[in-house]
């Protein structure tokens, strides 16, 4: 697991960039405009083995061009999915006083 952030290789027209890493022989990367990822692991739950979606990392460019990325938690236990944080870009727009990521770490059920 990379423990620094870097910047992207990606071409610039593209919003996001994905690289994925399962195992050591399982490699994805690619620029992309929309990102739907969802992470599973096996639980127990009434006696057997099962596997629950827990994690959902979305992103998408929103209407007035803001590029946001949410990641989503999900618990069987639980009535609905909670969002644990959304970080916010605008790159068209060239201000220099605008923060470069907005990081909203509110918790907001779906």
């Amino acid at each position: 697991m990379r423990s620094v952030p870097r910047a992207s290789w990606a071409r610039r027209e593209n919003q996001f960039h994905v690289s994925c890493k399962a195992a050591e022989e399982n490699q994805f990367c690619v620029g992309t405009e929309s990102v739907s990822i969802i992470v599973g692991q096996l639980i127990q739950r009434n006696g057997r083995a099962e596997m629950w979606d827990s994690v959902g990392v979305y992103a998408e460019e929103d209407r007035d061009g803001t590029l946001s990325l949410r990641v989503m938690v999900f618990n069987p236990d639980w009535d609905e999915p909670l969002q644990i944080v959304c970080i916010r870009s605008r790159p068209g727009e060239a201000s220099m006083n605008l923060t470069a990521l907005g990081c909203n770490l509110d918790h907001v059920t779906a």
